[in-house]
């Protein structure tokens, strides 16, 4: 008997939504009902990618960034606020629970959305939470707060591998195991079969992503930039609710707001190099599809400024802070993702099929 399932996905950029994508249809083909409640830009994105589905409009807790390299002051003057949205969350979600008879949440890195009367499910690859170097000595208090969370739910999924090599690092390595776990690999919502060889008809592929206004920041110094070479460049806005397009946009660019899946494929695999900013969702989406990136993590964000690190150090992808950034300087790395990491597409819906049997 299929089961109702609410999916809550956290509302900072995409990333959380996205790799959603493969545990909805996984749920859904095999005959569950799933429940969305999402916020924004990831709400609009999650409409299109399933309009047949229930969808429940569920604000949510948005941090304020600065325009500065570093966002401590404005993520500890956030704090009160966050602790009030987790817990209207918490309530949120019980009412969903009752009035929409749920058997299963899971929760996309949104601390607030499990539930008391039934089982609940956190994912996250950050079991452990990066502070910047002169903020060490908060380390201890930071990961107290994020576990504190995390054991409110009945297990946790961490998309990565349990085993080297590990794509977020020390991000989720090593886990205590205080509550059920398990590591599930590659999330990604892109199918690898359906690839095809095509000529590199763009030099630069900039996949913009992230809070503003350093999403905005990026892309103004993007638009500048290009202005000084010849090179074609395609900037992708991940904005799947937008309208405009930015006015003076200069001969050689072009700029789309939001593409569906079969055209994100196209635009990889037809551009020399790819710009992103390296939240953990994009880095996964680029390891199924085969390729490497030039990474520009957002400033301030240590969890993406660790994983750039992380894996430039490994040799997977080249990096630069975005106040060094210099578009006629990119060069992505000529490797294929693929030869690093192991990746089994059908792995996920095989993990769910005898989770749900387990769970019954």
């Amino acid at each position: 008997m299929g089961k109702n399932i609410l999916i809550c996905p956290l509302n900072w950029g995409l990333g959380h939504a996205t790799r959603c994508v493969p545990i909805i249809r996984a749920l859904s083909s095999q005959g569950h009902k799933v429940i969305i409640a999402a916020d924004k830009g990831p709400l609009a994105f999650l409409k299109k990618a399933f309009p047949d589905h229930e969808l429940i409009e569920l604000p949510g807790f948005e941090p304020v960034y600065s325009r500065s390299n570093t966002q401590v002051f404005k993520m500890m003057a956030s704090y009160p606020k966050a602790i009030r949205a987790f817990k209207k969350d918490h309530k949120a979600v019980e009412d969903i629970v009752e009035s929409h008879n749920i058997d299963v949440v899971i929760s996309d890195n949104r601390f607030g959305c499990w539930s008391d009367n039934v089982h609940s499910v956190f994912i996250t690859h950050q079991l452990h939470i990066q502070v910047p170097r002169l903020w060490r000595w908060t380390t201890p208090i930071i990961n107290m707060f994020n576990n504190g969370y995390i054991k409110k739910y009945d297990e946790v999924w961490i998309p990565d591998y349990e085993d080297d090599p590990s794509l977020a690092g020390k991000l989720s390595h090593p886990y205590n195991r205080r509550i059920k776990t398990e590591y599930l690999g590659i999330l990604s919502r892109f199918d690898i079969n359906n690839q095809e060889i095509t000529e590199k008809e763009y030099k630069h592929l900039v996949i913009l992503s992230g809070p503003e206004p350093q999403r905005s920041i990026f892309e103004d110094i993007i638009l500048e930039q290009a202005n000084e070479i010849k090179d074609k460049v395609l900037i992708l806005r991940a904005k799947p609710d937008g309208q405009d397009l930015p006015k003076n946009i200069p001969a050689n660019v072009s700029m789309l707001n939001h593409v569906d899946d079969e055209m994100f494929v196209k635009l990889v695999n037809s551009s020399e190099n790819i710009i992103c900013r390296g939240g953990y969702s994009s880095l996964m989406d680029l390891v199924r599809l085969g390729r490497s990136a030039y990474l520009v993590p957002t400033p301030g964000q240590t969890e993406q400024e660790y994983l750039a690190r992380h894996l430039c150090k490994e040799g997977y992808f080249n990096r630069c802070k975005q106040s060094d950034f210099q578009l006629d300087k990119v060069v992505t790395p000529d490797i294929s993702m693929r030869d690093r990491f192991r990746d089994n597409v059908s792995a996920i819906d095989d993990f769910i099929q005898i989770w749900i049997e387990n769970l019954s």
